[in-house]
């Protein structure tokens, strides 16, 4: 779907604002060859407990490992992933003894539904939580990292802050603003149209976009974060790592360069990284 097929008159910022969040909030079509290698993968979860999660008139896809109980790690995949993305830090975290989670998140993989923001990213955790908590880790790449932080924030829908004794984000965005500012100069929307667009986050949430600071919400609660980024990401800038580390001694920042933004789910010093720093 283009601008020019969807858009209404220039002169109708809003309705332009309201098709463009909708478009936003879109997964995109998975090509056939993303499609066969995420198949590939998905083979890696044949061995986990499979169930389901009731959702907001569905169900969330997920996959349980069992360790050693010495506590449970959960996986959040990015935009336009699945669980079996993630699969790669299974291992790993089962060595050092813990249990580990990994889900579709809604309208990805198995789950049910068609849109996808951060929000209702933020409510799928909440629900997942309800049913296997209390977690000991979070894992998040990219978006499923900024799901992350926004649900540690307590900022979304009035919803209580989930609360996890270490944090390791991969290639994760810390600004929700500028994703809304990236977004809207790749559309040429118009001021009026730009403001519009962001007022959904304060529809969404009850907090304007601003709120949704990574760097900001790590540094009220200061849980031990790993941050791992290549500085060759072309997806995710390697400025939301620098800024992470702002919030405070308690982030820790692993540059990891050649990587890009998806080579560094399987890289091995991305997998031991996370592993040793959970068993910490």
């Amino acid at each position: 779907m283009s601008v020019q097929e969807s858009a209404p008159p220039a002169d109708d910022p809003i309705q332009l604002a309201d098709r463009m969040f909708d478009l936003f909030c879109t997964p995109p079509a998975v090509s056939d060859e993303a499609r066969a290698g995420m198949s590939r993968m998905q083979a890696r979860l044949d061995r986990a407990e499979a169930f389901r999660v009731p959702f907001e008139g569905g169900d969330l896809q997920a996959y349980r490992f069992t360790g050693r109980g010495r506590g449970t790690v959960v996986l959040v995949h990015g935009w336009s992933g699945q669980a079996a993305v993630m699969s790669a830090f299974v291992d790993p975290l089962l060595e050092q003894g813990f249990d580990v989670i990994v889900f579709d998140l809604p309208a990805h993989g198995r789950s049910d539904g068609d849109r996808l923001h951060v929000p209702l990213g933020v409510r799928a955790l909440h629900a997942l939580h309800a049913v296997t908590g209390p977690w000991y880790g979070l894992v998040g790449h990219s978006f499923g990292g900024a799901v992350i932080t926004s649900a540690l924030s307590g900022l979304v829908d009035g919803l209580p802050r989930l609360s996890a004794s270490r944090l390791a984000l991969v290639a994760a965005p810390n600004s929700m603003p500028r994703i809304f500012d990236i977004f809207s100069r790749r559309h040429h929307l118009s001021p009026a149209a730009d403001r519009h667009l962001k007022s959904h986050v304060r529809r969404l949430t009850g907090h304007e976009v601003d709120a949704f600071i990574g760097a900001d919400i790590l540094r009220r609660d200061p849980v031990p974060t790993l941050v791992l980024h290549a500085p060759d990401d072309k997806e995710v800038d390697y400025l939301s790592a620098e800024e992470f580390a702002t919030a405070g001694p308690h982030v820790t920042v692993h540059a990891l360069p050649g990587l890009g933004h998806r080579r560094i789910l399987y890289a091995r010093d991305t997998l031991r990284a996370v592993a040793d720093f959970m068993g910490t």
